[in-house]
């Protein structure tokens, strides 16, 4: 057989997993239990391997499985070896190696019934979709409810019960009771139902859903989607009061506010007693009809005071120490103003004096003898320099005399020119050449007959 008529390795391995992907059953989100094996915690993707002991010891089947770090975060307990899970997934082939893996995007422990795994579905979904916003940020309570909205059965002491506590706490508030199905197949739809009833109404402050205590199947309806849309939707507050203290329903974390039991419902939706209200409204009359008349009673021993004492009875010496002090002020004022006049005439004086000092004639006078000051001292000035400057030329005269080529010449002394330029090297000389030599008293011609060089 040719090579060519053959699949690779790559081509075979590629077509199963392209069957495993295509295939409906094994892409949809498969649920298969067996025991973990070969777990070992990383610190991202977890690989192990799920093992089935309910079969026969010799066809016990053994399947890799690979959990991603983004689905890893979401398992709320400890997986070890030999533990029985339950896992949510699908089947694909990894190429590298050829081998089928179950891709886990679901791990819980054996155990959880079906009401549990549909609550933890339906929880997942609406936290994604935003619908347990109220509970994080709740909306306030009006504390003085005109009228409140009931969506809970019929009948039951949870409705009495609940009458009851409002009664008592505040008998002006006006409850309405929306009658609906709380457990059964269609309670989901009526409870939905109802509440959406309350909202459009629009008249009233508070909203309660409530039901008794039950399995976790009789609550199945308050876990459902489409009530915890409801009630997230709702455009008054939400206070749920579903169960007995240790139930928890999707119901409650869409809510506004959970109560432990319904009647707690009823308490927290009128939270102000109105008896205690009037009570303490009394209590505060009366304390400031006391307050009153104690400061009522103060004030007019205080003017009994005020109209006893001598200031009364002498109205003048109200304004004795006052009249003192204004006395105290005007000769203060005199003597300081006296001051002020003396130093301004002391001011106006120099001022005179400074402005005769320098008056035009005076200025004038002045500067006409400081003018014939300088011309002498410039006349001296310039006697002194032209005396200084013929002494100094009489020195450079005789200098320069002394230095005159004739005088040395008279000292014997001559220098020799051929075509008039001065001869300053024999080099310049020649035999039977014709110089001439100068003298102090005259030149005269001569020829070169030897010439000696050093």
């Amino acid at each position: 057989m040719d090579k060519k008529d053959c699949l690779t390795v790559n081509q075979l391995t590629r077509y199963i997993k392209r069957k495993f992907d295509f295939d409906p059953y094994l892409q949809r989100n498969l649920w298969i239990v067996g025991k973990l094996t070969n777990f070992k915690k990383r610190a991202r993707h977890q690989y192990f391997s799920l093992k089935d002991d309910s079969a026969p010891e010799d066809r016990r089947a053994v399947i890799d499985a690979v959990m991603f770090s983004s689905d890893w975060k979401n398992v709320d307990f400890t997986p070890e070896n030999g533990m029985e899970v339950i896992l949510g997934g699908k089947v694909t082939v990894y190429e590298q190696n050829g081998r089928y893996q179950f891709y886990v995007n679901r791990m819980l422990p054996v155990g959880i019934s079906a009401a549990q795994l549909a609550f933890q579905e339906t929880y997942k979904k609406l936290k994604a979709s935003g619908a347990f916003a109220h509970a994080q940020d709740p909306r306030p309570l009006n504390p003085f409810p005109k009228r409140i909205a009931i969506v809970t059965s019929n009948d039951g002491a949870v409705k009495h019960d609940m009458i009851t506590r409002i009664r008592n706490n505040n008998p002006l508030v006006q409850v309405v009771f929306y009658p609906t199905q709380v457990q059964g197949e269609r309670a989901a739809e009526d409870l939905a139902r109802q509440i959406q009833r309350v909202g459009i109404n629009g008249t009233f402050d508070t909203l309660i859903v409530a039901r008794g205590g039950g399995s976790e199947e009789d609550l199945m309806p308050f876990n459902s989607e489409i009530v915890a849309r409801a009630v997230a939707a709702s455009p008054i507050p939400v206070i749920s009061g579903v169960g007995h203290e240790t139930d928890t329903t999707i119901c409650d974390l869409a809510a506004d506010y959970r109560a432990q039991v319904p009647g707690l419902a009823a308490e927290m939706a009128t939270p102000l007693h109105l008896m205690d209200l009037l009570a303490d409204l009394q209590s505060a009359r009366t304390q400031l009809v006391n307050t009153i008349q104690n400061r009522l009673q103060q004030a007019k021993q205080q003017l009994q005071v005020l109209t006893s004492s001598y200031v009364f009875a002498q109205p003048a010496r109200l304004y004795e120490s006052e009249q003192q002090h204004v006395d105290q002020l005007t000769e203060k004022l005199q003597q300081s103003m006296q001051w002020r006049l003396s130093q301004t005439r002391h001011d106006w004086q120099r001022a005179l004096d400074g402005l005769l000092l320098n008056a035009p004639a005076n200025r004038l006078q002045h500067n006409q003898q400081a003018l014939t000051q300088l011309q002498q001292a410039m006349i001296h000035a310039m006697d002194r320099r032209l005396l200084h400057e013929s002494d100094r030329f009489k020195s450079m005269l005789s200098q320069l005399d002394s230095l005159s080529p004739l005088k040395v010449m008279a000292r014997g002394y001559s220098y020799v020119t051929k075509e008039d330029k001065v001869v300053a090297s024999t080099r310049q000389l020649k035999k039977d050449e014709s110089v001439v030599l100068h003298f102090a008293d005259g030149a005269a011609e001569a020829v070169i007959k030897k010439i000696n060089k050093r």
